[in-house]
């Protein structure tokens, strides 16, 4: 589901689009997400507790209901996409071998901490407005659609530069999305590495 809202990035930023496709993809990956938490324990309860009034929420707002816990909805996004990448994450590097589903659910978490800072650009940008500024065109409003594509801009270090942190608190996230860009997949590689000498020694 994250490649689909990759993929379908030019449907969520067209201009004068009368639909709210970025919020209803989102709405798709997070039951998604809620489906694969499902019979994990605490974490499947924690996963309905935030996906659950964020999946309800969003749909309340494409059908033009209740926009006033927008906020509310993005932030109950955050921590579920958050946590299930978190989970992820640790069931990767806890894991005594490495299989196909260990591989998938590494690119799984790699998308997710992208799509979830994204996220959490888009909130702060709500919360406090001019916390990023557009290069190419000043004074335009970043659209919420284009804080994933600005995530994954950070999240590779590639940095076009065409959208810019500009307040404290952007940067502080860009920072942290830098280094967990950097680290996560030189962790994963040396984990892998790691399992498969000990895998060699043992046989």
């Amino acid at each position: 589901m994250e490649l689909v809202l990759i993929g379908t990035y030019p449907l969520t930023v067209q201009p004068g689009a009368t639909f709210d496709w970025f919020r209803l993809l989102a709405v798709f990956i997070f039951v998604a997400v809620l489906y694969a938490a499902l019979g994990r324990g605490r974490i499947t309860l924690v996963a309905f507790l935030f996906g659950a009034p964020a999946i309800a929420i969003h749909l309340a707002y494409i059908a033009d209901h209740i926009q006033i816990l927008e906020r509310v909805a993005v932030a109950l996004g955050i921590l579920f996409l958050g946590t299930i990448a978190g989970f992820f994450i640790w069931t990767i590097l806890s894991e005594p071998t490495v299989t196909s589903d260990t591989l998938a659910g590494a690119v799984a978490a790699y998308f997710l901490i992208g799509i979830t800072f994204g996220l959490g650009y888009g909130l702060l940008e709500q919360v406090s407005p001019g916390s990023f500024r557009d290069t190419l065109r000043a004074g335009r409003l970043v659209h919420p659609a284009e804080f994933i594509f600005f995530s994954f801009v950070t999240l590779t270090t590639v940095g076009y530069g065409d959208v810019i942190p500009w307040s404290g608190q952007a940067r502080s996230l860009v920072i942290l999305e830098s280094v967990l860009g950097i680290m996560y997949p030189a962790v994963l590689i040396g984990r892998l590495i790691g399992l498969h000498i000990s895998r060699r020694l043992s046989s």
